[in-house]
């Protein structure tokens, strides 16, 4: 009798569990049902208002210039090197150049060329000291002394615009080419941008792409921008939007708004490259938190919601 009632014990809990199971697949197969499954490959919705496909680029952003004390691209001040053994964990240049300023003086002043110029950096931007750019001047001359490559650029800024200097293009003109000399990249830049413009030399398209070209193949951001827009627009080469997409995405990469800007227009208009919209919107805002406002006004003229 006990061997009875134990079976029938047993054949009612499996009983109960299959109706518990078949209960839980109906619950999972309702929930699946109320599911909204995407197709991939689904196209995204249109933009609410059409665009001329020639948005953003019926201008040439570098025209012959009417001021010629008006830069294409920033002419950049130098920056520092990067002296890793200073850096501290989420320390800025500034911060890290205060916190140590008596390493740094003292290995200026024992002749270490780096520091030097690094020192020179610190009068430059009055990080640790008191701003001063006739010392900087001399710290930056003592570090060009021993042929330290950015010293160079560095002095040719400050005779262009005239900081612990009487201004002097022409000085400004020969620093920028003994940096070439030494075949550091800004001072490349800059030398193609004093061609361009004729500030300290006579004007030269063509000499201002060489440089700008020379100093792209260093890697230097600007002259990548810069050889982007040549490129994408065929000005003292020919028009080449291969080229001018490669050079802009590398420069963009680097984060030059201006880059990220005429880039985000290709993608939007799909020249050059696969139409991504989703990749133009990123690359807009890239460059509008760089500071373009061409780039807000492009956000707010296309993504607007």
């Amino acid at each position: 009798m006990k061997k009875i009632f134990l079976t029938l014990a047993i054949a009612a809990t499996m009983v109960a569990c299959g109706q518990q199971g078949d209960k839980t697949e109906q619950q999972q197969a309702e929930q699946t049902a109320q599911k909204v499954v995407i197709p991939p490959g689904m196209p995204t919705p249109p933009v609410s208002q059409p665009i001329n496909p020639n948005a953003g680029l019926a201008q040439d952003p570098n025209p012959t210039p009417q001021d010629p004390n008006k830069p294409v691209l920033k002419m950049e001040e130098g920056k520092p090197l990067d002296l890793s053994q200073l850096m501290g964990p989420r320390k800025s240049m500034e911060e890290s150049a205060a916190d140590n300023i008596d390493t740094i003086r003292y290995q200026a002043e024992h002749g270490n060329a780096d520091y030097q110029y690094f020192y020179g950096a610190c009068y430059d931007n009055g990080w640790g000291v008191e701003q001063n750019h006739a010392e900087a001047l001399n710290w930056y001359q003592k570090a060009a002394n021993q042929g330290q490559k950015s010293s160079f650029n560095a002095i040719g800024n400050l005779y262009r615009v005239g900081q612990g200097v009487k201004q002097d293009d022409k000085t400004a003109f020969t620093w920028f080419k003994k940096g070439t000399d030494v075949k550091d990249a800004q001072a490349m830049l800059n030398l193609g941008n004093c061609y361009y413009y004729g500030r300290g030399t006579d004007r030269n398209l063509d000499e201002a792409i060489v440089w700008w070209s020379e100093s792209a193949k260093l890697g230097n951001a600007y002259a990548l921008a810069q050889m982007g827009d040549c490129y994408l627009y065929g000005k003292g080469v020919e028009k080449d939007l291969v080229k001018a997409v490669d050079c802009l995405k590398k420069a963009a990469d680097k984060n030059v708004a201006g880059a990220q800007f005429r880039l985000g227009i290709l993608y939007y208009t799909g020249q050059g490259v696969e139409q991504d919209q989703v990749y133009s919107e990123l690359l807009m805002k890239k460059a509008r938190d760089g500071g373009m406002k061409e780039a807000q006004d492009f956000l707010d003229r296309q993504f607007k919601k």
